[in-house]
């Protein structure tokens, strides 16, 4: 009996990992196929619109299962536009304040859903408070680089479409947001998933991501 019950556990688990990794996984088969993979039809996925300072869609639990509905005030979007006062002279420059950005949006949703206290990777996803995974943290990135583009404060780049690594090579899958180089459509991960709620996040060219990059 306790082999069956083994193996039925074993078999949920499989079915749920697939159940969060399914979007991605289709879109990621067919990408070859289609023209219409831009960040928004990532996030409508998860059944998240355009975001705006007065209204966007954060997840706030394992697999973008739960979301909230969050807004900036007025004094919040203030401070993270003033992270890119003096204008950057050139996109290194840019990616640096994009770091700074999404550590402090992060931060600032943290404290209106429960974020705060997310852990580094998935190390103890049972912990107090809201607990993000890969794909969240992806979705969340991304929703935050949208703001930060509709909002003008990206001169070198814009959001890219979120990448997936692992799957096609029968490692473990993972996911980012990612940033497209406008001068020269170079592409860079931005990873806020290796760190805790807060931090800033790693970027890199996504062919190193790929590969297996890792800021450990």
């Amino acid at each position: 009996m306790a082999r069956i019950g083994a193996t039925k556990n074993v078999k949920k688990q499989g079915l749920r990992a697939l159940t969060l990794f399914l979007p991605i996984i289709t879109l990621h088969l067919t990408g070859c196929a289609t023209t219409t993979r831009t960040p928004l039809t990532y996030l409508g996925h998860y059944q998240i619109q355009a975001p705006k300072v007065d209204g966007f869609v954060a997840c706030k639990s394992y697999g973008c299962k739960k979301t909230s509905w969050l807004t900036y005030t007025t004094e919040e979007w203030q401070e993270i536009s003033s992270i890119f006062e003096s204008t950057p002279v050139n996109a290194a420059q840019e990616r640096e304040r994009i770091r700074v950005a999404i550590g402090r949006m992060e931060q600032i949703i943290g404290t209106k859903n429960d974020t705060t206290r997310d852990n580094p990777r998935n190390k103890n996803m049972g912990a107090r408070g809201n607990q993000l995974d890969c794909i969240a943290e992806a979705t969340n990135t991304t929703v935050s680089l949208l703001l930060l583009e509709k909002e003008g404060l990206l001169r070198f780049h814009k959001t890219g479409y979120p990448q997936h690594r692992g799957l096609l090579q029968l490692k473990s899958p993972h996911n980012t947001a990612s940033i497209i180089e406008l001068a020269n459509e170079a592409h860079y991960a931005v990873d806020s998933w290796f760190h805790a709620g807060g931090e800033m996040p790693e970027i890199m060219k996504v062919d190193i991501w790929k590969a297996g990059y890792s800021p450990d």
